[in-house]
């Protein structure tokens, strides 16, 4: 509570500096007079104008910094301390000041230093420990059954773009947790127990907005070897630290890669995307990538190497390259 607090009054703290900097340039001497210091321009604004643009620059840093750096938006505002700081000593040095001038100046020391003190010593609550594995079990294979069948995590903020399928349907059935499905014109918000059902070329998208992570049972329809080796290989790179937060691989090729292997289709305007990310899966695959990916993180039991490349490359056939 104490957090979201200090993190509310940076964000009023960004929004207030963005005010008073553009003050300077629309009511330079009211702005000046309010700061609590008079002189003589004689209609030269320049320093009015030079310290807003100041206000403004670092108001907008610290209210970009609340979006995603806390820890640096905690450094910078206690930092900033020695700003107001220096403005008080300034305003009381001048004769023909008392203590009202100053009142502004006292109160902005006190929020920039308790509230960065706060953000900086503030430690991550639980749910920051959640960086959990990433977990996939495959209960059956295409290998030998008429269906794919997963289970699978779905760590807080992981998501996709909308897409589609062309070569199977896809469901859903909610294990543990929450989740956020796209389906078509419609968002669903599946509990434990709800079934999600994607029909091929149905667009859909699926994102975990909660901060518990999402467990779930996957069936592809009719069984598909290269979509299981895409969620395995997924879940390996992110737990070997080589994906995002939102389970994106960080290697452009890895990307290219996983969407080859999901039989993805992008919509709307990422559709641009997709030559160019077919022929960086090609390229990929030729220097040997796909095949140290699914080496390292693609296990089918009871199978042949042999027998699991030759289905592989019977499905890779009904993929449009």
């Amino acid at each position: 509570m104490v957090k979201k607090i200090s993190i509310s009054l940076a964000f009023l703290t960004g929004l207030a500096l963005i005010f008073l900097g553009a003050r300077f340039f629309i009511s330079p001497e009211n702005a000046e007079s309010d700061f609590g210091i008079h002189f003589n321009e004689q209609g030269d604004y320049s320093f009015h104008y030079i310290k807003g643009i100041r206000d403004i620059f670092s108001g907008l840093v610290l209210c970009i910094l609340v979006l995603k750096e806390i820890k640096a938006l905690g450094i910078a505002i206690l930092l900033g301390t020695i700003i107001p700081a220096v403005d008080l000593l300034i305003v009381l040095n001048k004769d023909y000041n008392d203590i009202i001038p100053a009142i502004s100046h006292i109160c902005a020391i006190a929020v920039c230093f308790i509230s960065g003190l706060i953000l900086i010593l503030n430690k991550p609550g639980n749910n920051s420990n959640i960086k959990m594995q990433g977990y996939i079990h495959l209960i059956k294979s295409a290998v030998s059954q008429k269906d794919s069948v997963l289970e699978m995590n779905i760590l807080p903020g992981e998501k996709t773009p909308w897409h589609h399928h062309t070569l199977f349907s896809e469901t859903f059935e909610i294990l543990k947790g929450t989740l956020e499905v796209g389906k078509g014109n419609d968002v669903l918000n599946l509990t434990p127990g709800d079934t999600a059902v994607i029909q091929p070329n149905e667009k859909h998208y699926f994102h975990n907005i909660s901060e518990e992570e999402c467990l779930i049972k996957v069936t592809i329809r009719p069984g598909n070897l290269n979509f299981e080796y895409s969620l395995l290989i997924l879940k390996g790179l992110s737990n070997d630290g080589l994906a995002t937060k939102s389970g994106i691989p960080k290697n452009i090729s890895d990307l290219a890669l996983f969407i080859y292997l999901n039989n993805s289709r992008m919509n709307g305007i990422q559709k641009l995307a997709e030559p160019l990310f077919n022929w960086i899966a090609k390229s990929a695959i030729k220097k040997g990538r796909l095949d140290e990916l699914i080496g390292k993180y693609c296990k089918v039991e009871n199978y042949s190497k042999e027998e699991i490349i030759e289905l592989t490359n019977i499905q890779n056939k009904k993929i449009r390259m």
